[in-house]
């Protein structure tokens, strides 16, 4: 029985316990003797030699492979004898694609008959195309009608990439007519329904798992400056409620943003509110805000606002902003590390220092994939900032005034909200309940 083995140029081969030093001595053309059937093969090197035979126990001939013909990707457009490919997955992709291309069926078979044979490399996860008939005569209605090969995950794999954008209009329809003029085969409506519910589940995950991913107490911090003739800064930290309404948790005023001022704030809304689990703070990337949560909540996880890290890279590289931007924002609420890994090389084809710069800032600062937390929706300071916002006259009022003005905005917003609340009669499951309770 014939054995593959691949080995590292200018590494040691162990082949059962011995050792065949590869450091100059053995390249393509060689015959070595190896007595075993079993060898340990290492593919983390770029440069790859293949060692193979036909009958085990004789001398076998080394060749160079060069791992950059190893098929890795899904789009091989031609199928042929001798190719190698990364994983038998891979594999099978590829020859559905073909198949549909060229308008014929095929099925998986251990019969005498062979058209197309492939097998795994010395029992590795790599497999090479032994045989291939490219002949084929199917009858005419494998050619017109349906195909088997067009099937639901066939077409899930095909049509990821155009559902990474949530704001992407893609129907069943255009499903049909994308396979209709990509392959020339007519597929049914309910096909492409089941496919791109395939493929939304891989790029986002079970519809009914993300129950089990709502984000715990998400705290949202920001400051504005007052206007009064001793100005001073107004901080504040809130967060949304079950029915995704504002909720102020605490605020005061202080002197300006510095280390000590903001300290006090943590050390005060920590006495009030303690620590809670999964509990995060989202806020600017301000160094006092960021210094004083890691001295007073260090078990607290500290998150950018995707907002001002975006406003960071639009001042620092204005000449690619324009074609970053939507990019940027689908690569923060990814949900996969495909669909994240896609949209960063899109980033880095268009500017490399962008994707250097944001992986300075750190993935798991503002990214949702890498959060050590979840975040759920909250991924910028939004809810801090509408209260700024709606406090822009306010500001200019003399210290008491203003304050007072706060205590009332907020009052109204409790008691609206609260009433809302007690006209709610929806019943919620037992087990979503708690959740909420949670």
């Amino acid at each position: 029985m014939g054995y593959m083995v691949y080995v590292e140029l200018k590494k040691v081969i162990t082949i059962i316990g011995k050792e065949v030093m590869a450091r100059g001595s053995l390249i393509q053309g060689d015959i070595v003797q190896i007595d075993e059937a079993n060898q340990r093969c290492n593919f983390d090197a770029d440069d790859t030699l293949a060692i193979e035979s036909v009958n085990s126990g004789g001398p076998i001939e080394v060749f160079e492979l060069d791992t950059d013909l190893i098929i890795s990707k899904t789009n091989q457009r031609e199928v042929m004898v001798g190719q190698v490919y990364k994983d038998k997955a891979t594999l099978k992709q590829v020859v559905e694609h073909y198949a549909i291309s060229e308008r014929f069926q095929f099925r998986v078979d251990r019969s005498n008959v062979i058209r197309f044979k492939a097998s795994s490399i010395n029992k590795s996860q790599m497999f090479r195309v032994r045989e291939f008939n490219d002949k084929h005569t199917c009858p005419l209605k494998d050619k017109v009608y349906e195909q088997r090969q067009a099937s639901s995950s066939f077409i899930g794999g095909m049509i990821r990439s155009k559902l990474t954008n949530h704001n992407r209009k893609y129907t069943p329809k255009d499903i049909i007519d994308n396979v209709k003029s990509d392959f020339g085969v007519d597929v049914s409506y309910m096909l492409t329904w089941r496919a791109k519910e395939k493929a939304m589940n891989f790029l986002r995950g079970e519809l009914g798992d993300s129950y089990n991913k709502l984000p715990g107490p998400i705290v949202a911090v920001d400051e504005s400056h007052l206007k009064s003739y001793y100005t001073g800064t107004f901080i504040s930290a809130s967060t949304l409620d079950g029915a995704g309404h504002i909720l102020p948790l605490a605020y005061g005023v202080i002197d300006s943003e510095n280390d000590a001022a903001w300290s006090w704030f943590f050390e005060q809304f920590k006495e009030a509110y303690d620590e809670r689990e999964n509990m995060c703070i989202v806020s600017d990337r301000n160094e006092s805000i960021i210094k004083s949560i890691s001295k007073v909540n260090p078990a607290v996880p500290y998150f950018s606002c995707i907002w001002h890290l975006w406003n960071n890279v639009y001042k620092k590289f204005r000449k690619s902003h324009s074609k970053l931007s939507e990019i940027y924002f689908s690569m923060a609420k990814a949900y996969t590390h495909a669909e994240f890994d896609s949209l960063m090389e899109k980033i880095e084809k268009v500017d490399i220092r962008v994707k250097e710069y944001l992986e300075l800032a750190g993935y798991k600062k503002w990214d949702r994939l890498y959060a050590p937390v979840n975040r759920g929706w909250t991924m910028t300071s939004n809810i801090a900032e509408s209260i700024n916002v709606t406090l822009v006259s306010a500001r200019e009022l003399p210290i008491y005034d203003f304050l007072e003005e706060v205590r009332k905005m907020f009052g109204r917003w409790n008691c609206s909200n609260r009433k809302e609340a007690s006209q709610t009669y929806t019943t919620l499951r037992k087990k979503n309940t708690k959740r909420c309770l949670l």
